[in-house]
Order: C-alpha cells, then structure tokens, then sequence
C-alpha cells in the first residue's frame, strides 16, 4: 500500500491532529587504513502520530512506530488518542489550514543510481591515496507525507549528502568535510600532504587570546549552536544570550559591526529544504499545531542586528511577538567578504588556523559560553603563508562575542560541520578572521 494511502487510512480515525511518515532510504560507505571496512543499504519506514483531545484542544498525545500497513496506522492513532486524554496542557492554537498538494499520491523516492556511482568513485580515488585514509560516506534521500484533519497534504523529497575524509600518519591527522558530492579530490589530496607534512614542522604556542581563522566547517558548527539557542520564549524568560537586561529579548539591537547576514531559505540553491513546517513534537521554538504552515527565507541577524527569534505561532501570540520559523539549512554571509579560503590566508599576517572543532558543550547559556576542543590541525599562518603546525587546545568562548571581534571574511561556500554532521549538514559559511579567540589551555587530542 502507498504511504499516502496508509496516511490517509490514519487520519479518518484521527480526531484531530497530525500524521508523518518518512520513508528513508540511506547508502553508507566507511573505510580506516585506506580499505573499506562497512558498507550499507537501507530502507526505513516511521510513521508519527499526533493527537488532540477533542475535549481538551491544549492536550496532545504522539506516539511513534515502524508503519507498513493501514491497521498498524489506526494502532498508532488510538494510542496517541489515549496518550492525549492524560496529558498536560500545552500552549495551543488552531491547526494551520493547509492544502492538499499534488504528488501527495506519489511513491517514496530512492537515492539516485548516478549519485551512488559518484560516491563510490570519490571513495576509490581517497583510497588510492598515499597516505593512509579513514572516513565516512553517506547518501540520504528520505520522502516526508504530512497529512492533516484541517486539510494539509505534502509530500517532500528530501536529498542529503555527507562525505567525510581523514589523512593520518603515527603524529599528525587532517579532515576534510563536504555536504556535496562535487568534490575537487586534486585539491583535497593537496591538502592532505601539505598539512601532514606541516604537522611534522611543529611550533609552540602560549594558551590565551589569539587571533584566529576559522575555515567555514568551524564557523558552522559554532552558529549552528547559535541557531538552536535563538528561541523567543528562552530569551523572554530570561534563559538565554537573547534576554535584555530587566526583561524582554535584544530584539533589534547591533550585535556586530560587520554587515552580517545569518538566515535560513527553503530556496536557497544547492541547500534548498521542505517548504513547509513539518515536527513531530513541541519544543520551545515549534509547535505540532503549526504542521502545513509555509515555510519562507527568514533572517536571525540582518546588516550586523538581531530581527528575529524563532517563535510559533502560539509563543508569538502569548508574547506578542512575530512568528519565525527556520528552513533546514543555514547561511552566514559577511557583505565586506571577499576571496575564498586560500584568498584569506594569503592576506593574513599573523594567525592561527583551526581546521575544526569537536566536542562542543554549553557552559553559559546566558552569554552563549561553548566550550571545546580544536581537532586534526591547528597551524600558524605567518605573511600570508601557513608555515608549522600548532599543538590542539581547548578554547572557550561566546559565540555572539565572536561576532563583534570579526575583521576577515571570505565569500560563503557550501561546507559541512565536523561536530552536528550527524543532525545538520546543509550549510553554506566564510571563512573567519577573528580575534581574541579565547584558547584556553593545550590539549593531547589529535
């Protein structure tokens, strides 16, 4: 039976409320010492089900399971039925009134025979290298059916990529990332070998505050943390960076000099997303009410000021404050960036470079304090040239304080993030000069 139809079949016992189902199909590749190790192929079917107490419109009940066949739906249903009537009440508002979209009927879709060939022949070319390889490749084509009782109907196909590549010796490691498979592997193995031998020209560097580049796989892992701590009802509360001293959010305020632009665009070429809401739980910045609502570019910060926090429907309407949601993607562009990565290097007289980071941990979310490790290459940059690698440090810094001390940037490109590649892979970031990166003590890790 098609997914639609099972939807459908859900959906004429629901009451009221929501159903999801995505069908995923993933193909994975991963390698260590230049040989193939695992390999993958898999298809997934889950299905949620979202209930309002017709009696009680404020409680809700979602149950979630592996969903082939009509009767495991109505299953589903009847326990989210349940689950409702003994809930506690959440902040509610009327189920958004979509449409039915056409190809709501269609089939799943499945990953492209042409995309598997390209990974495998990228994977065979890092493996023919000289230096030894570990990595990881994945392709992720998952197909979402969003049906509800006020009349919403969407099917969206959604394609991911994660291509993830380390060169290593007895002491010294590289990473390279890509959220695309259109990868220059001539440049990526000249990365490889200029910075395995960089690393065995070592240098010292005191713990402290450092003028630092980061490459846009940093920079994205450091805003997406940003992103998912941007909530309106956090910063009205006064849990967040975004609270304004004595009450309200920073709304409106500079947070840097820079002509920045940090937003989220269901559109945007090469990252584009599902055009509409879609969750399958309530959190703070979204709402099981607002599935079906359209989705359009939306600005965090805009010329260097803060103009949006993200807010339901019902959080806007407590607080009197707009509606912001976020596409599945990220993008940070710097209108004074110019040049590529290589390009910013070359104009730089005096830095350290952190390739990336891992293990990022909140600290204080009240200024946004993270906590980390830099990983697989930290270098000096002297009169535009990277000249001897560094050790690895621990740092220690507020993200939105970052933004103030940037006096660099490169144009955006495409990356993908070291630490959230496993829950967010679509980002397009520059690279950074900022100083008084706070690196904080040294560290063994490699």
């Amino acid at each position: 039976m098609k997914p639609s139809e099972i939807v459908e079949s859900a959906l004429e016992t629901l009451d009221g409320g929501s159903v999801i189902l995505r069908a995923g199909h993933t193909q994975n590749l991963r390698w260590a010492n230049s040989a193939l190790t695992t390999n993958g192929d898999t298809f997934t079917s889950t299905m949620t089900v979202i209930a309002i107490d017709p009696s009680n419109p404020d409680r809700v009940g979602i149950t979630a399971g592996q969903v082939f066949d009509p009767e495991a739906a109505i299953s589903l249903v009847h326990e989210a039925q349940r689950a409702a009537r003994s809930a506690q009440p959440t902040d509610a508002v009327p189920l958004w009134n979509g449409q039915a979209d056409p190809g709501f009927e269609q089939e799943p879709a499945v990953v492209d025979p042409g995309q598997t060939s390209t990974m495998m022949h990228t994977v065979g070319a890092l493996l023919d290298q000289p230096q030894g390889q570990f990595g990881y490749a994945e392709l992720d084509t998952t197909t979402t059916y969003l049906g509800t009782t006020s009349g919403t109907r969407t099917r969206h196909v959604q394609d991911a990529v994660r291509l993830e590549a380390s060169a290593r010796t007895e002491a010294a490691s590289t990473w390279w990332g890509s959220n695309t498979l259109r990868a220059d592997l001539a440049a990526v193995t000249r990365q490889q070998t200029q910075q395995l031998a960089l690393q065995e020209k070592r240098a010292e560097l005191t713990p402290g505050r450092h003028r630092v580049i980061l490459t846009p796989a940093a920079v994205a892992d450091l805003l997406i943390y940003l992103t998912w701590s941007a909530g309106a009802r956090d910063a009205i509360e006064g849990h967040s960076v975004f609270a304004r001293p004595g009450g309200g959010t920073r709304l409106g305020q500079r947070l840097t000099g820079r002509s920045l632009r940090l937003f989220a665009d269901p559109g945007y070429e090469g990252l584009s997303t599902a055009s509409h809401v879609c969750t399958e739980a309530n959190s703070s910045v979204m709402s099981v009410f607002d599935n079906g609502m359209p989705l359009t570019q939306c600005d965090l910060i805009d010329d260097g000021h803060l103009v949006n926090l993200r807010a339901s429907r019902a959080t806007s309407q407590r607080f009197e404050l707009p509606t912001a949601y976020l596409a599945d993607n990220l993008i940070l562009e710097d209108a004074a960036g110019h040049g590529d990565f290589e390009d910013l290097i070359a104009r730089t007289a005096d830095a350290v470079l952190i390739t990336c980071l891992w293990y990022i941990r909140e600290v204080d979310p009240q200024n946004l304090l993270l906590t980390g490790l830099t990983r697989d290459g930290v270098y000096r940059v002297r009169d535009g040239q990277i000249v001897a690698g560094l050790p690895n440090f621990r740092f220690n810094v507020s993200v939105t304080d970052l933004l103030s001390r940037i006096r660099d940037a490169s144009l955006s490109s495409p990356c993908l993030p070291r630490e959230w590649a496993d829950w967010f892979t679509r980002t397009a970031m520059p690279a950074l000069l900022i100083d008084d990166f706070n690196l904080s003590s040294a560290s063994d890790a490699r």
